[in-house]
């Protein structure tokens, strides 16, 4: 005859309850894989894992282990919130708990005191009836004190009581957002078999997780040197906190669309003649479309889920995929809407450049020109800081094809731009004035006020370009620009020299457009 306890202990390696952890997530920039860590005992039939959350595709499912294990069936099964209350419980509520219970402390403090504030009034009347004239005094004297040092000390408690009651609303709060958020539970069933301990991998995607790259530039004006750094924001709302994880953060687009569809055929064909009737039906305005009703699922316990904060999947289409590995395990809890994490610092040597559009601004902006840097950069917002202040934000958008990358510092008050008054004139040219001409003269003097040092000017300037060839266009410059068509763009005219400080100097450009008479331009200012 078997003991029970000795039956007991032979069927216990057949099931593993496990509690698993989240070990490494890889996070893009619409979801994340998340990656769990579960163990077996040597034995073990079935694995369990409960408290998990409602949020992950099943059908992104992934379960792997090591050699000596072989897996059975999964089964998952999802149920309502309060049908496991064992997984209701949250780091939320020990804080709740805590400040409840500092709480009810201090209102029974405070209880004690309106009790012995009652009990020195009653006190107080009887001993003025019952005591001699030459000791009422004293008495009331000891009962004042006592009483003004309950009063003071119940002030104190009422504002202690206050400052826990608005810690404790909003903890209260998330966390019926929280269950709100997360109103069903995953178990997970896997049958297996192992004679040894094991650990088996499982992972799942979840879409309510997502980061987005943003930068730090800081310019040292002195030298010229740029420190590029590289931050990552991280959200998730996964309805499960990362506790401890290694992070893993990548570029990479995973959209439904993998592969592109062909063309549609270009089929040519003439239009046959419609008869009368089939031809007013052919061009009669449509009928409208009928609403359509929205569209209601309803499956056994499945409740509905709260509306979600979307991530943006277009802010990372213009780079390549790149993967970053942080260095260490980092905690991001659920509900969590933006964790600012560091993924490093390139170092650039640059050129500054005081760059002036006076068609824009009569105003030089300082530009950082340096080499492209190497490796995937998304794009994303930036910071900009020259010599530890803060100047403005900008965006980074390092495009494949471009060499250079060009960051803005802001306006350089050292500089000085004056715009002359433009002179315009108009007349007829031609055998008896058969061409309209039009005459402008611009003019700009940029002067550098710095004490020390020279810097690289630019001056860009829009010139008129002609479309037609009817139109015509003379230029002259002075002194020579470098180019008339600065980034491949025909009419983008730019000076670049140094202009040592103290020194200034003078632009400018005339234009002559001329075209038939009775035609009309468009463009001219």
């Amino acid at each position: 005859m078997h003991h029970p306890t000795l039956l007991l202990a032979a069927l216990l390696p057949t099931l593993a309850a496990a509690q698993s952890r989240i070990d490494e997530v890889l996070v893009y920039p619409g979801g994340a894989q998340v990656r769990r860590l579960a163990p077996v005992a040597a034995g073990a039939r079935e694995l369990v894992l409960n408290c998990l959350t409602a949020r992950f595709d099943p059908d992104t499912l992934q379960i792997t282990a090591p050699a000596g294990v072989n897996l059975g069936p999964v089964q998952v099964e999802t149920l309502p919130r309060e049908r496991v209350p064992e997984c209701a419980t949250s780091p939320l509520d020990e804080q709740v708990r805590k400040l409840e219970t500092q709480r009810d402390t201090l209102a029974a403090e405070s209880t004690a005191l309106d009790t012995s504030l009652g009990y020195l009034k009653a006190l107080g009347s009887g001993e003025a009836r019952a005591t001699p004239a030459t000791g009422i005094a004293a008495t009331a004297d000891s009962i004042r004190k006592t009483a003004l040092d309950a009063l003071q000390r119940q002030a104190v408690l009422r504002r202690q009581l206050d400052d826990l009651d608005r810690q404790i609303t909003p903890l209260k709060a998330e966390r019926d957002r929280l269950a709100a958020a997360n109103p069903q539970w995953r178990s997970l069933r896997v049958r297996l078999s192992t004679a040894q301990a094991a650990e088996v991998k499982l992972s799942y995607r979840i879409t309510q997780a997502g980061w987005a790259p943003s930068y730090r530039a800081l310019l040292d004006t002195p030298t010229g040197a740029v420190a590029l750094e590289r931050l990552a924001q991280v959200s998730q709302q996964s309805g499960e906190d990362w506790k401890n994880v290694t992070l893993r953060l990548s570029t990479a687009q995973v959209t439904p669309r993998v592969g592109v569809n062909l063309p549609p055929p270009w089929s040519l064909d003439l239009r046959r003649p419609q008869p009368q009737a089939e031809a007013a039906l052919m061009y009669a305005p449509a009928a409208p479309a009928p609403a359509l009703a929205a569209k209601v699922e309803v499956t056994g316990s499945r409740a509905a889920e709260p509306a979600l904060d979307r991530f943006d999947l277009s802010v990372f289409q213009s780079a390549y995929a790149t993967e970053f590995v942080l260095p260490l395990r980092v905690t991001i809890d659920s509900s969590t809407q933006r964790a600012s994490l560091a993924l490093g610092t390139e170092k650039l040597q640059a050129q500054l450049i005081a760059r002036v559009q006076p068609q824009s601004e009569a105003a030089a902006y300082l530009v950082a020109d340096a080499a492209r840097p190497a490796g995937t950069w998304p794009r994303g917002t930036m910071q900009l800081l020259r010599d530890g202040a803060l100047v403005g934000s900008s965006t980074l958008n390092i495009a494949s094809s471009e060499e250079r990358l060009e960051l803005p510092f802001g306006r350089d008050d050292a500089v000085r731009v004056q715009v002359e008054p433009e002179q315009r004139n108009a007349g007829n040219t031609g055998f008896i004035g058969a061409r309209a001409e039009h005459r402008y003269a611009r003019g700009w003097v940029v002067e550098n006020r710095h004490t020390s040092g020279s810097l690289t000017l630019q001056l860009v300037e829009a010139a008129p370009v002609s479309q037609h060839e009817d139109i015509k266009v003379q230029s002259q410059f002075s002194p020579a620009p470098a180019t008339q068509a600065w980034r491949k763009q025909p009419g983008l005219v730019l000076w670049e020299q140094p202009l040592a400080a103290g020194a200034s100097q003078r632009f400018t450009a005339e234009y002559v457009i001329s075209a038939p008479k009775e035609a009309v331009v468009t463009g001219l200012r």
